[in-house]
């Protein structure tokens, strides 16, 4: 696949029984595909005015176990849409609602390091070894769904080099990193909330050219 094309095409959920890959349900699973692996009961309060130290970030990469709330935002060129989102992460395994509109519905996603089941309201339920193990099936390309794991957080995956820049405030305002088909992308986190002392994202704009999309995390929930 060239790599300037789009990471994802088609709707995971309607090409599985139709193989299509319409405009219409390309951006449909452009949207719920991120949604998985992008976007939270205590209260979030603004971060402190302080300064901080790149340490900070060996905390972020300890957390194993949350909930965030959000709604995602994609464009590309003239459309745009939204979809909510509600995932539960524990360790290496997930738990994901979406809901939105393009025909979506309520889509559950769940499993872990080994398996991954989608369902949706009236169909059947999609099985897999992984969440990229589907995306490549269908798309040809593997989403960059370890990589997101991390970049929800702020935080570079560790598993390659990133280019990372930073605030006054010392805290990521952007990262540039490869995933591992060799595709670039851009984070830019300029809004965060202080949870149990740790500054986690309240939005994530990230882009790979002509698509933007832009996370606003409403509520994280920390053990």
């Amino acid at each position: 696949m060239n790599s300037s094309a789009a990471p994802w095409s088609g709707s995971l959920l309607i090409d599985a029984a139709q193989q299509s890959k319409s405009s219409s349900s390309f951006l449909s699973l452009c949207l719920w595909i991120p949604a998985c692996f992008l976007l939270a009961a205590c209260a979030t309060t603004p971060i402190p005015k302080t300064s901080y130290p790149a340490s900070y970030l060996e905390s972020l990469a300890a957390l194993e176990n949350w909930n965030l709330r959000g709604r995602l935002n994609i464009r590309s060129g003239s459309e745009s849409d939204t979809i909510n989102i509600n995932w539960f992460q524990q360790e290496e395994d997930y738990d994901i609602n979406l809901s939105g509109t393009l025909g979506l519905g309520a889509v559950r996603i769940s499993g872990g390091r080994d398996n991954v089941v989608i369902e949706k309201n009236g169909e059947e339920p999609i099985h897999a070894e992984s969440l990229e193990a589907v995306t490549t099936a269908m798309l040809g390309y593997a989403f960059p769904a370890s990589e997101l794991l991390y970049w929800v957080r702020g935080i570079p995956s560790p598993t390659r080099p990133a280019n990372i820049s930073r605030g006054e405030d010392g805290l990521v305002s952007r990262i540039v990193q490869e995933d591992a088909s060799g595709i670039r992308w851009t984070m830019e986190f300029d809004r965060f909330e202080f949870v149990q002392q740790r500054p986690l994202p309240a939005r994530i704009r990230l882009t790979q050219s002509p698509y933007r999309l832009t996370f606003l995390i409403s509520n994280w929930v920390l053990p």
